[in-house]
């Protein structure tokens, strides 16, 4: 990585990340991914909290770290949502504080926030795009829509999992106060990327500019054990255990397999909460599935393509994603698995280009039924038709590679640099 003096600094970073999640998060998985191919001339300085999760990546002289309030730091176990608008509050004004005095002291030239959603980081973002209106100022938006199509569907989501009402009130809260703001002021981004078509043609609704552009989750192949094993599992889940990823709509879809092929079985991994996991197996335990559940957890990632391998198709049935598909999908279908997913918004927007692809599987928005049935026709099918559709996944995963990814947004960011 890059080196340089207290005064060169082409590009800073703005970053904040949630310790709990730091290695489980797409957002967060993203940029790391993005760090690994900076570019060796680039001048950039990552702001984030401390402990950084990037210092296993980043030579120490590109990561500041700052520190938010340490008072608060009780609350999160205690009262996490007051601890996390406390912490939001409190990181806004750090990371502006912080980031002032390095656009006036390291002559700066593009600001860069990776997770734009973030009330703490974009804030501070148009603020010193305001003050300082030479700055070139790149944001991503990675999740820019409610899920549920209206606060009232979500709230009712978020509920019946198991949420809080008053933490999900909260949570709803923040969507619409970001949502005005961001709303308000996109137009003082000078060039914003998105994950999808989908959301490059919403956004554009507000941001009425031609910079914009998307670039979709992508997939490290060099982490991608390939080898056939003895199958283990009917079905896997790999990703974050969320009411929003759709793990209820699994189960309760597994549920009703179970009653086709009783001996069925289901491997979930990845990371969850107390609240989601407590939820979790009161429903397992509901629906009379335990033996035919296993929960590994977080899992290394030698274990999660080990899971893979073992299984004979990738279940995400969340409703709505901003982007398709996910990083879960892609280490399914890089490891050889067809996907079974719903055929949400982003979804149909691509509907065109995944007609004719043998491993996506698209059944109909929340149509239990329908994806009971596709799960049955391809466990039953024969090996040749699984040989076909296992070749077909990892031909169509290797289009997400993450080094053409990253390279389009650096690009564009390198050009408003030298420009």
């Amino acid at each position: 990585m890059s080196s340089f003096n207290n005064s060169d600094i082409d590009l800073l970073v703005l970053t904040w990340h949630q310790t709990y999640l730091s290695s489980f998060a797409g957002g967060y998985i993203r940029l790391r991914e993005f760090f690994q191919y900076m570019p060796r001339k680039l001048r950039f300085l990552v702001l984030d909290n401390a402990p950084s999760i990037y210092k296993d990546i980043l030579h120490k002289k590109n990561i500041r770290t700052y520190q938010t309030t340490k008072v608060i730091k009780p609350l999160m176990k205690r009262i996490f949502f007051l601890w996390f608008v406390l912490e939001n509050i409190s990181a806004a004004f750090v990371i502006y504080r912080h980031a002032k005095k390095l656009i006036q002291k390291r002559g700066v030239k593009v600001v860069y926030v990776p997770i734009g959603e973030f009330f703490h980081l974009y804030i501070p973002a148009i603020l010193l795009k305001k003050k300082h209106p030479y700055l070139k100022l790149v944001v991503d938006i990675l999740n820019y829509e409610l899920p549920g199509n209206s606060y009232s569907n979500y709230f009712r989501i978020l509920t019946k999992a198991g949420t809080n009402p008053i933490i999900a009130i909260g949570i709803l809260l923040h969507y619409a106060i970001i949502t005005t703001v961001m709303n308000a002021t996109i137009r003082s981004i000078d060039y914003m990327f998105t994950v999808s078509p989908d959301l490059v043609k919403k956004i554009k609704r507000v941001y009425q500019k031609s910079t914009i552009d998307y670039t979709p989750s992508g997939i490290n192949l060099s982490d991608v054990v390939k080898k056939d094993t003895k199958k283990i599992f009917d079905a896997v889940y790999v990703g974050r255990v969320t009411v929003r990823k759709g793990i209820f709509e699994v189960l309760n879809v597994w549920k009703n397999v179970v009653s086709q092929k009783p001996n069925a079985r289901l491997a979930i991994a990845g990371h969850t909460s107390e609240m989601v996991m407590k939820q979790l197996k009161k429903t397992i335990e509901q629906y009379g599935i335990k033996k035919n559940v296993t929960i590994f957890g977080v899992v290394s990632n030698k274990k999660k393509f080990e899971i893979l391998s073992q299984s004979e198709i990738f279940l995400h049935l969340a409703p709505y994603e901003p982007l398709f598909p996910v990083i879960g999908i892609l280490e399914g279908l890089a490891a050889g698995l067809p996907v079974v997913i719903y055929d949400m918004p982003v979804v149909k927007s691509q509907k065109k280009e995944l007609h004719d692809i043998p491993c996506i599987m698209i059944v109909e928005n929340g149509n239990t039924s329908q994806a009971v049935d596709t799960i049955a026709d391809y466990l039953a099918s024969n090996i040749k038709n699984k040989q076909m559709v296992t070749k077909q996944a990892r031909t169509y995963a290797k289009r997400f590679d993450w080094k053409v990814i990253a390279r389009k947004e650096l690009d564009i960011i390198e050009g408003l640099i030298n420009n």
